[in-house]
């Protein structure tokens, strides 16, 4: 009897810890989210979601030419963000998973007029994660999502997924993180480069056609929650320059119209110093680098190279100082710097000024120091 008691009981406690598991749900019961997309146009917020399969996400095997990998593009649109997010719940088929969002991307219109709704929002919901990179386009979004995949790797391996990994290749715009567009949206005198992707239709072929990619060209410049103004790649030539996250830019070298060579800039050390002068700041900068000649195209010295690049860099700080001024834009956070060091200052100047807080002027930046250490030259001497 004691026997059969005990079987009785072993046979319950395995029953109930079978129970446990009935609704476990398996990566097969879930749409994940890679990407969202939001405009807001005629009084309603639209959104765009990206959707991927899981099983791609780490195949990188061999496929077809010209194949890419499988996305799904859902669309929504409601009176507020949640709205529109709920109202996509009903065609999607099964549950939306909001945890591998990696990139949100903003419509021009979107960037310049609402987004302060998004910072309300966003915020609000648990499942986005503030690591998630950040843009803006012009495009339509729902053709950016289309083209988001390249070659036949995996769909994450990307501009838009992994900016970072082309940055580090080829610094020129850097990506940003919502964690930084949030934590700055109400700094004093803070300035945010959110990056500008367009679709780019002929630079990649396979044996078929011409393949579209995704392209940074330029950025808005997010101040105060709101992106009034865009910058073009080339306006933005100089922030490479000053920006310590930099780690390989390209310069090509040249002297009287004609090409010398290319130097490989890296390891950017930066010093700012601003101080009032009649009640107005006059700053320096002291930028320093290492060079490396990756091209010589005619016979050069070595300290020829080192002139013309030091003096092309501070010229291209200071054209890029200038376009932001004509816009209202600080690019270098000058005055975010003023504002950490000198409150006081930054304070005075930002009441008594007519540009709405805007306190400087094309003659505030004074001087730009560069110093360029050529640390070697390649497999082959070149006369010092």
């Amino acid at each position: 009897m004691k026997r059969i008691a005990g079987a009785a009981v072993l046979l319950l406690g395995a029953s109930l810890a079978l129970t446990g598991c009935w609704d476990i749900k398996t990566v097969s019961d879930y749409n994940f989210v890679t990407a969202m997309g939001i405009e807001h146009k005629e009084g309603k917020y639209v959104i765009y979601v990206e959707l991927m399969d899981f099983g791609d996400m780490g195949s990188q095997e061999q496929a077809a030419p010209g194949d890419r990998s499988k996305v799904w593009i859902g669309k929504s649109e409601g009176e507020t963000l949640y709205d529109a997010i709920n109202a996509l719940y009903k065609t999607s088929q099964q549950n939306l998973y909001w945890d591998h969002l990696m990139a949100i991307v903003f419509s021009e219109s979107t960037l310049k007029n609402e987004i302060n709704a998004f910072f309300d929002s966003i915020p609000r919901f648990p499942q986005i994660r503030y690591n998630t990179w950040v843009f803006g386009t012009h495009e339509p979004i729902n053709e950016l999502f289309k083209y988001s995949t390249f070659f036949n790797l995996s769909p994450i391996s990307n501009l838009l997924h992994n900016p970072k990994v082309l940055h580090n290749q080829l610094s020129s715009i850097p990506p940003i993180r919502l964690n930084t567009v949030l934590a700055n949206a109400e700094e004093k005198g803070e300035t945010d480069f959110v990056p500008r992707l367009t679709l780019k239709p002929k630079s990649w072929e396979d044996t078929k056609q011409f393949q579209t990619v995704l392209e940074m060209s330029g950025a808005y410049a997010l101040h105060g929650g709101k992106a009034e103004q865009k910058l073009t790649e080339k306006q933005l030539e100089g922030v490479r320059w000053v920006n310590l996250k930099t780690r390989r830019a390209v310069l090509p070298i040249s002297s009287e119209g004609k090409r010398l060579g290319t130097v490989l800039i890296i390891k950017p050390r930066k010093k700012t110093k601003i101080v009032m002068q009649s009640g107005k700041p006059a700053i320096s900068l002291d930028l320093k680098f290492t060079g490396v000649v990756e091209e010589v195209v005619v016979p050069s010295k070595v300290k020829q190279f080192k002139e013309i690049a030091e003096k092309k860099i501070a010229e291209e700080v200071m054209q890029t100082y200038r376009a932001g001024i004509t816009k209202q834009t600080d690019v270098y956070d000058f005055q975010q710097y003023l504002y950490r060091r000198n409150p006081k200052a930054y304070h005075s100047l930002t009441a008594g000024s007519s540009n709405n807080g805007f306190m400087l002027t094309e003659d505030s930046l004074r001087k730009v120091k560069v110093t360029v250490r050529i640390a070697h030259t390649g497999m082959y001497d070149m006369e010092p």
